[in-house]
């Protein structure tokens, strides 16, 4: 008998584009109201309560986004998009040796997690609920193969890095994230992202 397996939902993240400046206000605040609710954990995430919080019309909010799940998609796509633009930059600037380009990456990653721990850590907690986990995945999926295309390194090595990382980043962001930015964990995870790649020859001499 074959697993039965979970379609991912389609991202949907808004109905139409804001275009003038009062509807782009309001999205955001719609947006920064439903980030309030996530890190607050006080109010069930539904789309009466992010209205009533952002204090638009249940209406308006429904001439953005469909449903709850849809502004949840937004919230984790402008997650995914934080990281990706800082990756891409530090990518962007190829001109340092691999391990501190490595070093950087994982700073930055640190900073994209560290900067609203509460937030980060129930997005990636209610991801499956909404059926957004492989949309999560599939980003770091894609963003470990850039890296791995910038540094000419294995894709598969840079994989099980980034993956290391990342568990231990959600774990720490859960439990303890007051030391994300600490000098020590940043060299302990250093340390973890090189386990992967330490026996490859491209890190010889180093």
């Amino acid at each position: 008998m074959g697993r039965y397996k979970k379609k991912e939902k389609s991202i949907v993240t808004i109905r139409k584009m804001p275009k003038q400046r009062r509807s782009i206000v309001m999205v955001e605040t719609i947006l920064q109201a439903a980030a309030h609710i996530l890190e607050e954990d006080s109010q069930p995430f539904t789309t009466n309560h992010i209205a009533e919080r952002a204090g638009v019309s249940i209406g308006s909010l429904y001439q953005y986004f469909p449903g709850a799940d849809a502004i949840m998609s937004a919230l984790i796509e402008r997650h995914v998009a934080d990281e990706r633009s800082a990756a891409e930059e530090i990518l962007a600037a190829n001109n340092k040796k691999d391990g501190d380009m490595l070093r950087d990456l994982l700073i930055a990653f640190v900073d994209a997690h560290a900067n609203a721990p509460r937030l980060t850590a129930r997005l990636h907690e209610m991801a499956p609920g909404f059926g957004l986990q492989n949309h999560l995945a599939n980003a770091r999926d894609a963003q470990a193969a850039s890296i791995a295309q910038a540094m000419g390194l294995p894709e598969k090595n840079i994989l099980i890095s980034v993956m290391a990382v990342e568990g231990v980043v959600l774990a720490m962001l859960a439990n303890n994230p007051k030391q994300l930015k600490s000098n020590d964990f940043i060299d302990q995870l250093y340390a973890i992202a090189l386990a992967p790649l330490g026996s490859a020859p491209y890190l010889s001499g180093r």
